[in-house]
């Protein structure tokens, strides 16, 4: 019951909400995470603050909101997937994100990895050379940052998702 309840928060949340390289519905991408999840055995839980992972960050759902429903796991998991301040400039922030990764737990860090995924595998599915224009940062930020990322997921490199993960990063950034 309580994925049903995640899955139609994270619908509601987003709605209106389209994803910006391919203008798709932006409720596929968190519905994608949580199938990621699924997929890979993970409880419940992990599998919700999947689903929901984006809602503090784009949407006007609160933590308390999140903690009421689902507890304060979830809605822990959920804020810890998040950027903490929106007003910091687009680099700030990713320093930031990351530095944070180094406290997260495990669970946290599937979370952010299946999170990635998504995104990168979107970018696969369009990459073109104009695809770079579309992010608040270009090429070399982008490769900047997802590279640092899988280097923050270092506690999890023996995990599918991080090979999955460190594949399609080398196809974008490193294929010749």
């Amino acid at each position: 019951m309580d994925l049903y309840h995640a899955i139609h928060m994270a619908i509601e949340a987003h709605d209106q909400q389209r994803r910006k390289i391919d203008n798709a519905i932006y409720a596929t991408h968190p519905l994608e995470v949580g199938l990621l999840l699924a997929k890979n055995g993970f409880d419940d839980s992990v599998i919700i603050a999947g689903i929901l992972h984006d809602t503090l960050e784009d949407t006007s759902t609160t933590f308390s909101e999140i903690e009421q429903v689902f507890g304060n796991r979830v809605a822990q998991y959920v804020f810890m997937c998040s950027e903490s301040n929106k007003s910091l400039s687009w680099k700030e922030r990713k320093v930031n994100y990351l530095e944070a990764m180094k406290e997260s737990p495990l669970e946290v860090l599937y979370i952010i990895c299946a999170d990635k995924i998504s995104n990168i595998k979107t970018i696969y599915r369009n990459l073109n050379a104009a695809i770079w224009d579309q992010f608040n940062a270009g090429y070399d930020q982008q490769k900047w940052y997802y590279e640092s990322v899988l280097q923050a997921l270092e506690p999890i490199k023996d995990h599918p998702m991080y090979h999955e993960l460190s594949t399609y990063i080398n196809a974008i950034f490193h294929a010749s």
